[in-house]
């Protein structure tokens, strides 16, 4: 299995960071199916540090998570270090940073992916967030470059093992080709092979037939499983060989109460409302599950569209 400092992972596949879906109810779920790792919601550091009641709610966390993950972006260290040393942090025993978003918002703001195009920056963002972290795995998560042009994963990766991570997931695209296009396999094989600490694949694994194929090309220690474990907390189990029992219906309204145990109503059905989209995604009839999930405006309406597709699997 594989190791991030000492932390052993029971599983080589992860739920990375997936801003607005990897909270509670997708971890939960996900560990209960296999998944080795899983990272909450992108967190700034910033709007941590100067107490962001939004970034609050983000950093809620339940028992039955076995390793607790918060990703955090920013690309000041000043503020890096403030906000690893947080007393909301206490609860966490993983650091991951975030060099691999794509939001313009994010990059305008020389955050994210941004900081692809400064290395040297990047890597005083880890080496401060290793010397603040108490001990603590700080992990890295990246993509492949900024554009076609400027492929300096390799690089990106040298400088973020030297600052003293202990573990690095590569999503296998450009910025500039957000989550669409090609998965550059090899470019991931480079940063396998140039750094000693583990690396997790990310990029398009949406079934066993992928993970072969990224752990055949790549070597890579493990695969992060992103926009593929939506709506499918269950693929953790599936690629790990298993056939994974489960019913849609109590899925999201575990979900469901998940959500609700940590926000009030109205955002819990707002917040569930994606997640059903990706539970119900392929069924017969989904289009107009989909409409009535969306005209829901309380929770009594979000159970009762859930309850109306009992026993129903993919």
């Amino acid at each position: 299995m594989v190791k991030i400092g000492d932390i052993e992972l029971n599983s080589k596949f992860i739920l990375p960071a997936i801003a607005g879906f990897s909270d509670i109810g997708l971890r939960v779920l996900s560990y209960r199916y296999g998944a080795g790792l899983c990272v909450g919601e992108m967190v700034s550091a910033k709007g941590l540090v100067y107490g962001s009641e939004n970034t609050e709610a983000l950093l809620k966390v339940d028992p039955r998570e076995p390793i607790k993950a918060v990703q955090l972006f920013g690309s000041e260290p000043e503020f890096i270090e403030k906000a690893v040393k947080h007393k909301s942090l206490n609860k966490f025993d993983l650091i991951d940073l975030n060099f691999g978003c794509p939001v313009p918002k994010i990059v305008k703001n020389g955050e994210g992916s941004a900081l692809m195009r400064d290395p040297y920056r990047l890597g005083m963002v880890v080496s401060t967030a290793v010397k603040a972290a108490g001990g603590r795995p700080v992990t890295a998560k990246m993509r492949i470059g900024f554009n076609e042009n400027e492929i300096n994963c390799v690089r990106v990766a040298k400088e973020i093992e030297e600052a003293g991570a202990q573990a690095i997931t590569v999503h296998g695209r450009t910025r500039e080709q957000f989550y669409s296009g090609e998965v550059n396999l090899d470019a991931i094989k480079a940063v396998k092979e140039a750094v000693s600490i583990p690396v997790f694949g990310n990029g398009n694994v949406t079934d066993l037939a992928k993970a072969n194929e990224m752990f055949c090309h790549t070597s890579v220690d493990g695969i992060a499983v992103a926009r593929g474990a939506i709506g499918r907390p269950y693929i953790f189990a599936e690629l790990l060989g298993q056939v994974p029992l489960y019913d849609i219906t109590e899925l999201i309204m575990e979900h469901f109460a998940l959500l609700e145990s940590i926000m009030p109503e109205r955002v819990a059905v707002n917040c569930i409302k994606k997640h059903i989209a990706g539970y119900t995604y392929g069924l017969r009839g989904g289009k107009d599950i989909k409409n009535r999930v969306f005209a829901s405006t309380t929770r009594d309406e979000i159970i009762d569209v859930a309850k109306s597709f009992k026993n129903l699997v993919k």
